[in-house]
């Protein structure tokens, strides 16, 4: 699945709302750990990539029978991902801890705009 998101704050929830055919494929704990990965890092591209509303985010979904793997890109500068220390934020910074606590395996992509991909094994 491909899907060009507007930016703004509206992208998250049409992100969301895309996945919902996946529901029973997936079954009900993976799926809402998906819906919330997602969730998160379409957040992060509206928020920190400054995806106005006349930028597009990309959302790219693959579902294998061993693997799941989702993409997020912006046209934003990029970043170095950075573990949380002591004194952050504890009302935010949570959603790229959240996709290394619920993954196996994710990173950044500095290639043309920034990419957030994260995979799930199925097996």
């Amino acid at each position: 699945m491909k899907l060009r998101l507007r930016g703004g704050p509206e992208a998250v929830s049409l992100a969301r709302h895309s996945l919902n055919d996946l529901q029973g494929e997936l079954g009900p704990e993976l799926f809402e750990d998906m819906r919330l990965l997602v969730s998160e890092l379409v957040t992060n591209s509206v928020r920190h990539a400054v995806a106005a509303p006349e930028s597009t985010v990309m959302l790219e979904l693959s579902v294998r029978e061993d693997l799941i793997r989702c993409c997020v890109s912006d046209p934003g500068p990029g970043f170095e991902p950075a573990e949380r220390a002591p004194d952050d934020d504890p009302g935010s910074g949570w959603g790229l801890f959240l996709v290394e606590q619920l993954s196996d395996r994710w990173g950044v992509d500095l290639d043309a705009g920034t990419s957030v991909w994260f995979e799930i094994d199925r097996i």
